[in-house]
């Protein structure tokens, strides 16, 4: 279940966090899969996701990677 409130995020690759465990899960590049990060604490999770997925998303490393594939 995702910790941050769903309307704030903007990113469409986005798919939930999880700040037990500090892990963020988005879309991957195969059909299918996911692509997980792992933080060392939630606050650099928070602060993340705050830049990000609900601010700059276009600017994430992940967003543009992940936008390449639905490119033509």
């Amino acid at each position: 279940m995702a910790s941050y409130t769903s309307a704030d995020i903007k990113c469409p690759f986005y798919m939930y966090d999880n700040p037990q465990t500090c892990k963020l899960t988005c879309e991957g590049v195969p059909q299918g899969s996911t692509i997980t990060s792992h933080f060392l604490n939630g606050k650099d999770m928070r602060d993340h996701i705050a830049r990000r997925c609900a601010g700059d998303y276009k600017a994430c490393a992940w967003f543009q990677v992940l936008w390449g594939k639905y490119e033509v």
